[in-house]
């Protein structure tokens, strides 16, 4: 009878702990675990909410939560970084449509940046000229201490050799430096050849695309007076920026010039 009794109880409890089962899971051990909160065990693992009658309402899974959150942020940052590119490239067809008025503007751009580098260029020969007779000189007057002691050759005309060395192979860097900026300079007026060519040959409306505007906005030129400005005054800050660049090379030039009479008056002074 007291057995009967028990068992009777139990049928009569497990309803009612049906009943206050609200979420189960299996664990990573396999086993099932139920809750009327989320039990320990589900922790990271799919997780089934059900109702009083035991049915499943709700499936919630953190691992494919977070695998869809993390696709949305890679997403998210793809978006960002091609309306990047996208703001850049407009940034770029402005200022190009801003600086020329036609192809001949492009050409006349690339004679004068050719002829910059021309320039330049020249410039670095005669400094490596230099350099070469000078190193000639001080090769010349090591000569003279042929035979003797590393310690009895002067340590100026030791660092005037090293400098001579230094100095040449400075300059022949910056030379070849020169040669390849040719390259890049007609590489770089042939593409805003092709970009302007591509945005003057646009409809408006595809025009305002390519300058960053709402599709399919109308976008009129600029007057022919006002694109003469904007293009004067770039003009005008690029050769500010060439002068100023040309005469701090200047002043590095005199200041090397003056050591140099500074070394060969000690080196005499020294005889």
């Amino acid at each position: 009878m007291t057995r009967r009794m028990a068992v009777l109880a139990a049928l009569t409890v497990a309803p009612l702990v049906a009943d206050a089962q609200s979420f189960r899971c299996i664990g990573t051990d396999g086993k099932r675990y139920y809750g009327s909160t989320i039990p320990a065990e589900c922790y990271a693992q799919p997780v089934e909410q059900l109702n009083a009658q035991g049915m499943v309402v709700k499936r919630v899974d953190p691992q494919g939560s977070e695998k869809e959150r993390l696709a949305r942020e890679a997403a998210d940052a793809r978006k960002r970084d091609e309306e990047s590119v996208a703001r850049e490239q407009a940034r770029r067809n402005r200022a190009l449509l801003a600086t020329y008025t036609s192809e001949q503007d492009i050409e006349d751009a690339r004679a004068r940046a050719l002829a910059e580098n021309t320039k330049a260029t020249s410039d670095v020969h005669s400094r490596i000229e230099s350099a070469r007779r000078y190193q000639s000189e001080y090769q010349k007057e090591l000569e003279s201490y042929k035979g003797k002691s590393e310690a009895q050759v002067p340590a100026r005309l030791r660092d005037d050799v090293k400098n001579s060395d230094d100095e040449l192979k400075a300059q022949q860097q910056l030379l070849e430096v020169k040669k390849r900026e040719v390259e890049q300079i007609n590489a770089r007026y042939d593409d805003d050849k092709k970009r302007y060519l591509e945005l003057s040959g646009k409809s408006a409306g595809d025009r305002g695309v390519a300058l960053g505007m709402d599709k399919g906005q109308t976008v009129t030129s600029k007057g022919a007076s006002t694109l003469d400005e904007e293009r004067n005054r770039l003009e005008a800050q690029r050769r500010a920026a060439r002068d100023r660049a040309e005469v701090e090379r200047l002043d590095r030039e005199l200041e090397a010039a003056r050591r140099r009479s500074q070394s060969q008056q000690q080196r005499r002074s020294s005889r």
